[in-house]
Parts: structure tokens; C-alpha cells; sequence
């Protein structure tokens, strides 16, 4: 069965024209009402239609030339030995990421391009488990929001080794016992498979579990998904390096061979040779690329990884790199195409350049000469028309099934049957005065709330629909071609270090887990533990007190008094019997992740933001600030932000910086003379080759400090004169 929720027609006329379904019968089986992939399963269900045990559940959207038998069978004979055993995940290894800048300053990261950007998927698994490729999962998170993950104890316990992994990548291959129908049907929160496997394999009780394997895939097998464009054009680039051999342009399935034939020429361009293509002689072409049937390329052009479909006509001296032009394309001469999908029947008119990350909706025009922003999606259908060219991207939830081939050339169709309702506006200013079509702009509603997108500051709940549209716009280039992931993987790095470095100084520990540098941060507010390692009576095991408080902060909107801010702390402090060093440390660290620091800020810059969010949150500090101890955890709370990493990290960390936000906090009075010597004194008697310590030995520090002590003495010299006299 294929279910379709859009397109069912679209779907049944290409399986009636396929000549694989003659070995096979596919059904098709449509449901506009359906919204995501749990409904789906949950309407398949109540049909009653699925009657194999086991049966195959997959994503549309997945390329594969995966041999499914072995894993079908291992699922068999597991789930015969034991019933509890009812689904088996086809994953396959595709590595890590990590980002990391050179002393250079030059910023990098390494990821596999397969994953879509709001994948970050760890999973623990037994890997003591004698059956090979065949592992329980014990632990399935893939949300990016997260910068940590927490595993049952008891799983320890019950597992002699468990191996935690963030190189897998979920294929959407999905072996099923019938239960997993009913386990849907019965839990309607589930709306898409992620979760449910998630909640399956974090049930501890014995007797209640529904235990999920792996099937990790073999070096020579492929799995992958289509999310969005930029993994269409991994997966195409893979196809077309015979990374999924057999399946390769040149070894089409039995019955396709009637219609076309590829060859494989130098280069690794794949040419059709039964409607041949016209190329011209100085044209260059550099693969791994495509050409369809009946197309033509004039001299003088340079074609590069780029797959060219049926009747696409290129005039001279076009340059293509990376792009995917479907049928009937037009591109005249000295026009530029880069990391671009131009749709079918879409023109390109003389000296335009479409630049990485656009998509050309089918019959758009780009006009003469007009060079298109970076990431500009065009259409013909209208703002407000029902179907939008490229308003299915990126629906997770219904397992993606509609990116840019599929939304575009369905849209397209009923587009171009309405007629008279195709761009009543169209965007000329953009697209030329001989261009036609609409630039599509993303919406907030097109994306929703964004909980899981944590790479786009989404902190702040009380945004307004204009930053709520820029964070959406933001989100559709994460999954555009050409986009560039490093600092949304800079932006990750940043928040679980930071999360790390909390979470290490809550307990005593310091950064570098160094027990001699001094950096005693939370002494003044105590960690979780009493000196004699007992958890704090009155404090909830594994709440990062420091954490939430920081949360509480960000989620503040700025609009609002500030007494009510101190209030819902000071409610959090009661129940977590913490203190008021804790509450201070949490806001100060709010209060910089707030200034909405980039790498180009400079110094004077950060202290003039700073000063300003002071004239808001100061009240807030000064009510928290007892005693010199809180005023203390101010500056070591400021020190932990300094030395945590990410941008806010790397900023604080360049002299001066560090030295003018200390003589701003004694400017404001939020912390006395006392504080600062104490703290120096503190640093002094501390490791000087830890982070804490080399912030302290630079020089504007120190010049700081001596200041401040000398000054302090004169007060003292002062007074003691007065009371001689």
C-alpha cells in the first residue's frame, strides 16, 4: 500500500504506467484528511488493510538498495521468542558531527549532508548483544533542542554493555509487528513514528517494554531519505557515484530500457542515448552529472555536477554548477545557474543569474539580465491560491513526502488549470519586467512553533509575528541547497558546552576538571551536594538549579516588570531550597545569551548592550545581592560565561572585555570593592594556567584590580588618618 494524504492522483498514474508493478501490486490508498504519519497509521488500522506479520513500514521519500530479507527474517525469529520484540529499525552510519575554529579564527564543522538539520539523532544501543548487526535500543532523541540526554539507571543494570551513538542515521525502513498498528491506535499523541520509538524504548518496567532493534545496514548498502532540497541533492549526488549500485543511471529496473538508456561517459556523466543530446564542441562538462534526452548545450558552456533532464535548451556561455534543471528547461545565453532547482518548463533569460539555494517553480521567468537573491523561491501560483509550490517542505511529520520535485510539480498542475488565477501580482521589481511569477516567502504558520529548532534563538516566546516570519525564512535555507551548516553546528557546539560547563560547576567541578586551579564558582552558592556529598535536603535529584534558573530568565519578556521576574525566582528557589547566588548566576547568564552577540561584536559595542539590559535587570540583581557572597557569584558567574566557549564566550574572553564588564557591575554598584578583592584573592591562590586563571592575569584585569585595591587601601589609609586626628 502507498499512502498518499496530497497527490493520490498523481501517485496512482504513475503506478499504473510503472512496469515494476507488474511483479508486485501496489494499491493506493488516499486520505486528504490525514495530517501526519501517526494518523496515517492509525486510519490503516481502523481499514484493517495491513494483514502480513511482520510487514514493512517506509517512508516514501527513502532511495534504498537495501537487501531486506536477513533483517526480516532476525525479526521473525526474534519476535517468535519473544512477543514483546515488535519493530526493527534499519539505521546505517554516516558519522558524527563536530564543529570546531582553527587559530586562525577560520570557523568549521564535519556532518554528514544525508541528515536533515533538525536531526540530531543519539540512540543507545546493547552492543553486547550476540546477534551482530542486530542491537536493542535502549535510547532513541533526536531533538536538536537538547543539549543532553539521561538513560535509566536500571538499564545498567539489565544491559552488561551499552554503547551510545550520534553516527546513525534513521533510514525510515521499519520492520512492524501488528502491535505497532495498535500501539497507534491505542496512544493518539503519537504523531509521528520518531516519537513513538522514542517513548517505546524508554519504558523501564519489565512486562511493559516494547522492545525496538537496529538493524545496522553493511558498508555496501544504502539508505537515505529526501527531506528537503538540500538532501535531494545529497542523494542525487550519491546516485550518481554509485554509492547505491545496483541503482544507477546506467543499470535502469527492467521496462525502463524501452524508453531510455544511459551510458556512462568520461568524467562520470551520465548521457541518454537513445534520444541523443546536442553538445557543443568547447562546451565543458564535469561530473558526476546527467543529461537527459533531446536536450541541447551550445559551445562555449561550462556544465559542472549538475543533472540536466529531457529537452532542456542551454544557450552559449552558460555556466551550471551544482543544479538540478527538470524537463523543457531554458536557459539562454551568458546566463549563470549555481546550487539550483529550476522546475519544469521555467525560462532563464539572457545574462540572469540564479545564485545557491533558489528553486524555479514550473513555467516561472526569470528576465533578462536580473540577478535573483541568494535562497529566492518563485512560483505562479498565488499568495493566498490553495496550494503553494513549496508550502510542503519540510513535513516531518507526514515523513516529508512532499519536497520540492513532488510539491512543485503537483502545485504546478493545478496551476496551471486554474488559469486566470495564476500571479495576479507577480514580483517584477525582482524578477524583471520580462520575468513572470511570485517570490515565495515563508510564514510563521507554514513552520509552527519552532520547538525543536533551538538554532534559531527561540528563547523568547513573546516574538512577534515579524521576527517569527524571519525565523521562519531562516529555517527554509537550513534546508535549501548551498547552504553553509557552520554556524548552526557552531551555534550547537556552543549550547552543550555551555550546558556542560553549568552543569560541571554546579557540582564543584571546574572546566577542565582541573582540582588545583582554585575555581571554587559555586562555593558562595553551594552545589547540589553538602560538603559531605549528600544531596541538599529539600533539593530535587538531577535538577540543574543554575540551568532552570537561567531558563526562567530567558523566557522573561522584557515588557514585563521586573518584580514579577523576581518573584517566579524566588517561588523556584523555595522548592529547590536553593540560594540567592544560584539566582544571580542563572540571570547573568541569561542576561549575555540575551544581547544577541555575534562574532563582529566589538568591546565597546558588548559594554554599551550590556549597560542597557542593566538599566532593566539591575533592580532584579541588587534585591538578590545580600551579602558580598552573591556579589561574588556575580563575578564568577560573568567569569563562567567568559570562559564557557561559543561567541558569548570567545567576546568576553578578548581583553578588554572582561575588565569593562567588571567596571561596569562596580560603576552600576551592583558589586562592592570587598567582592572584587575577595574574588582576586581567590584567583591569586588558584591554578594560574586554568581558563579562570588566564582571564585573570590579563593585563586590563590586573590593572582593574590594582586599581580597586589601591583605592580600597586609600579609604582605609583615610579612615585611619580621621580617627587619629
Amino acid at each position: 500500500y502507498v499512502f498518499c494524504a496530497t497527490g493520490g492522483e498523481a501517485v496512482e498514474a504513475y503506478l499504473e504506467k510503472s512496469t515494476w508493478t507488474s511483479s508486485i501490486k501496489v494499491k493506493c490508498v488516499k486520505d486528504s484528511s490525514v495530517t501526519n504519519a501517526g494518523d496515517a497509521l492509525r486510519e490503516l488500522d481502523k481499514r484493517n488493510l495491513v494483514q502480513s506479520d511482520p510487514f514493512i513500514l517506509m517512508s516514501g521519500d527513502c532511495v534504498t538498495n537495501v537487501n531486506i530479507v536477513p533483517a526480516l527474517e532476525e525479526h521473525k525469529l526474534r519476535h517468535k521468542k519473544d512477543s514483546s520484540a515488535i519493530m526493527t529499525i534499519l539505521m546505517k552510519e554516516v558519522g558524527g558531527w563536530s564543529a570546531s575554529t582553527d587559530s586562525n579564527g577560520k570557523k568549521d564543522y564535519k556532518a554528514s549532508s544525508l541528515r536533515s538539520m533538525k536531526d540530531d539523532l543519539v540512540v543507545a544501543l546493547n552492543s553486547a548483544n550476540p546477534n551482530g548487526n542486530h542491537e536493542r535500543v535502549l535510547l532513541y532523541d533526536s531533538n536538536t533542542a537538547k543539549t543532553s540526554i539521561a538513560l535509566p539507571t536500571s538499564f545498567f543494570a539489565s544491559n552488561a554493555q551499552i554503547e551510545l551513538r550520534n553516527d546513525m542515521l534513521d533510514t525510515g525502513i521499519y520492520i512492524c509487528s501488528p502491535d505497532v498498528l495498535a500501539r497507534f491506535s491505542d496512544e493518539f499523541d503519537y504523531l509521528d513514528i520518531s516519537k513513538f520509538i522514542s517513548n517505546s524504548v524508554a519504558e523501564e518496567e519489565e512486562g511493559l517494554q516494547s522492545k525496538i532493534y537496529a538493524s545496522i545496514l553493511h558498508n555496501n548498502e544504502y539508505a537515505a531519505r529526501l527531506h528537503d532540497p538540500r538532501t535531494y541533492h545529497a542523494v542525487s549526488k550519491d546516485l550518481l557515484k554509485r554509492w547505491c549500485y545496483p541503482m544507477v543511471p546506467d543499470n535502469l529496473p527492467s521496462g525502463y530500457d524501452k524508453v531510455y538508456r544511459y551510458e556512462m561517459q568520461r568524467h562520470m556523466m551520465y548521457v541518454e542515448q537513445k534520444g541523443k543530446s546536442k553538445i557543443g564542441r568547447c562546451a565543458v562538462l564535469k561530473g558526476p552529472g546527467m543529461i537527459g534526452s533531446y536536450s541541447s548545450i551550445e559551445n562555449k558552456c561550462t556544465v559542472s555536477q549538475t543533472v540536466i533532464g529531457n529537452t532542456c535548451q542551454i544557450g552559449k556561455n552558460v555556466t551550471i554548477k551544482d543544479s538540478h534543471l527538470w524537463e523543457g528547461v531554458t536557459i539562454e545565453e551568458h546566463a549563470t545557474v549555481t546550487e539550483s532547482i529550476l522546475c519544469n518548463d521555467c525560462i532563464i533569460k539572457k545574462g540572469a543569474t540564479i545564485p545557491r539555494g533558489c528553486i524555479i517553480g514550473r513555467g516561472c521567468i526569470i528576465g533578462e539580465n536580473i540577478s535573483l537573491p541568494e535562497f529566492t523561491r518563485v512560483t505562479l501560483s498565488n499568495q493566498k491560491g490553495g496550494d503553494d509550490d513549496f508550502d510542503d517542505f519540510d513535513d516531518d511529520d507526514f515523513s516529508s513526502s512532499s519536497t520540492s520535485s513532488s510539491s512543485s510539480s503537483e502545485s504546478s498542475d493545478s496551476d496551471n488549470e486554474a488559469g486566470g488565477d495564476i500571479v495576479q501580482n507577480a514580483d517584477f521589481k525582482i524578477l524583471g519586467k520580462d520575468g513572470l511569477g511570485r517570490v515565495w516567502t515563508p510564514s510563521y504558520d507554514d513552520f509552527g512553533a519552532f520547538e525543536n529548532d533551538s538554532d534559531y534563538d527561540s528563547d523568547n516566546d513573546s516574538v512577534d509575528s515579524k521576527e517569527n516570519n524571519k525565523r521562519s525564512q531562516e529555517l527554509v535555507k537550513t534546508q535549501s541547497m548551498g547552504f553553509d551548516p557552520t554556524d548552526t553546528f557552531q551555534k550547537r557546539m556552543q549550547r552543550q558546552l555551555e550546558d556542560d560547563y553549568i552543569s560541571d560547576n554546579e557540582f564543584g567541578d571546574n572546566y577542565n576538571n582541573d582540582d588545583d586551579d582554585g575555581f571554587d564558582s559555586y562555593d558562595a552558592l553551594e552545589s547540589n551536594l553538602t560538603e559531605d556529598g549528600l544531596l541538599i535536603a529539600g533539593r530535587q535529584a538531577g535538577v540543574n538549579v543554575v540551568k532552570e534558573m537561567k531558563s526562567i530568565c530567558m523566557e522573561h519578556d522584557i515588557s514585563s516588570p521586573i518584580e514579577n521576574l523576581g518573584i517566579e525566582l524566588n517561588s523556584f528557589k523555595f522548592s529547590q531550597n536553593a540560594t540567592f547566588g544560584e539566582c544571580v548566576t542563572g540571570a547573568i547568564l541569561a542576561i549575555f545569551d540575551r544581547l544577541g552577540l555575534t562574532a563582529e561584536t566589538t568591546a565597546a559595542k558588548l559594554i554599551a548592550l550590556f549597560k542597557a539590559e542593566l538599566t532593566h535587570w539591575g533592580e532584579l540583581l541588587e534585591k538578590f545581592c545580600h551579602t558580598m557572597e552573591e556579589e561574588k557569584s556575580v563575578i564568577i558567574a560573568v567569569e563562567t560565561a567568559a570562559t564557557g566557549g561559543g561567541i558569548v564566550g570567545d567576546l568576553l574572553s578578548k581583553q578588554p572585555a572582561f575588565r569593562f564588564v567588571l567596571q561596569t557591575l562596580h560603576d552600576q554598584e551592583l558589586i562592592s570593592e570587598e567582592a572584587i578583592i575577595s574574588w582576586a584573592k581567590l584567583r591569586r591562590d588558584g591554578n594560574a594556567e586554568s581558563a579562570q586563571g588566564k582571564l585573570f592575569q590579563q593585563a586590563p584585569t590586573q590593572q582593574f584590580v590594582e586599581w580597586i585595591e589601591e583605592d580600597s587601601d586609600s579609604d582605609d589609609s583615610s579612615g585611619s588618618d580621621g580617627d587619629s586626628e
